[in-house]
């Protein structure tokens, strides 16, 4: 969150008093797409791992799996390259998805505002 919002206000800041439907729509799709790539990249080991869990076909060994042990047989069977299997997917998906939803609540915000300020 911390991120998304310090590309917001550089990109805000570059436009300064102008800011208008357009350019709230661009800075807060651009901070949220990168934002949201950014974690994405980030937690994919933690997806790894709970997809190993979800597909474990022996239900007792899948009941005590731990998040740890499961990243541990992942580095073991493939090292960094097994730890960031499928980022690019995952990447591609949730950057234009965070950048739609917070492009979409901080336009509406923005129309809100300005409506009910010059009301």
């Amino acid at each position: 969150m911390y991120l998304l919002l310090q590309i917001r206000r550089k990109l805000l800041g570059l436009v300064g008093e102008e800011s208008n439907v357009a350019t709230v729509l661009g800075a807060n799709f651009s901070a949220g797409f990168f934002a949201g790539s950014l974690a994405a990249a980030a937690t994919c080991p933690l997806d790894v791992a709970k997809t190993r869990r979800q597909i474990e076909k022996d239900p007792v060994r899948a009941l005590r799996m731990t998040t740890r042990q499961t990243l541990m047989e992942v580095w073991r069977d493939g090292g960094m390259k097994g730890l960031f299997m499928g980022v690019g997917p995952r990447v591609g998906r949730a950057g234009p998805s965070v950048g739609i939803v917070v492009s979409f609540y901080e336009v509406v915000k923005y129309v809100l505002h300005n409506h009910y300020a010059s009301s």
